[in-house]
């Protein structure tokens, strides 16, 4: 794992982004776009870079019909997004079908990787991601009784607390697959209250049922890009 403090946190992190997807011109791509602060690296991707060879979705979602909460919906109002349609990219959308269930939208997005990985078995995976101040990552929340850690599963649907976080339904990749299937994160990680997770995350004993950012201590080719000194 890479930690790299800039003074334009986005534009580095955009940076890495880029070199990534110049080295991967003749393969396949899957890029699992986070939510959040995140989306700030989309404003500077090359979009040159963009082909059909490239397939984007999201890294979680909230199940939700509103496009304000929607993480998919958020990343098709990006600038970015009509940008990359024109360039002839594919998606795997999570927005929420009619009269679709939060278990049915899971199955979906979990059809749906299998199905680009069967696809593409030679392809790669490229993930940006962020981390929330409780220390979750994607959509995995701290001490959960109702989520499987250890799970061998790539996908699980699942209902937290308002208290943990006002989007109660989430759908998410899980640590195994994160830790399997992702080749290479980008992440961002920014702002003085998340100080502390950053210094977690470079802790030998994290603990990503304590702390899910953790994971990305256990993942392939990690670069953190902070404006932390």
């Amino acid at each position: 794992m890479k930690i790299i403090s800039s003074d334009a946190p986005a534009i580095t992190a955009a940076n890495y982004l880029n070199q990534s997807l110049n080295e991967n011109t003749a393969r396949s791509v899957l890029l699992m776009l986070s939510g959040g602060s995140a989306l700030t690296i989309l404003e500077h991707i090359d979009i040159s870079l963009l082909s059909p060879r490239i397939t984007i979705t999201t890294l979680d979602e909230r199940f939700s019909t509103d496009p304000a909460v929607n993480n998919f919906a958020q990343i098709k109002a990006t600038d970015f997004f009509p940008q990359a349609i024109a360039q002839g990219i594919e998606t795997i959308s999570t927005t929420v079908e009619d009269n679709e269930t939060l278990e049915e939208a899971g199955e979906r997005f979990t059809t749906a990787l299998h199905h680009w990985k069967n696809t593409h078995p030679d392809g790669v995976v490229i993930a940006t991601m962020g981390v929330g101040i409780d220390g979750h990552t994607a959509g995995i929340f701290p001490h959960q009784s109702n989520f499987d850690y250890e799970t061998a599963d790539w996908v699980v649907s699942y209902e937290i607390a308002p208290e943990v976080n006002p989007y109660t339904q989430r759908i998410t990749v899980t640590p195994t697959f994160l830790k399997t299937q992702i080749t290479q994160v980008i992440g961002l990680i920014t702002g003085e209250e998340k100080r502390e997770v950053l210094d977690q995350l470079q802790d030998s004993d994290c603990s990503f049922t304590e702390v899910p950012a953790c994971v990305i201590r256990d993942m392939q080719s990690v670069a953190i890009v902070t404006d932390s000194k």
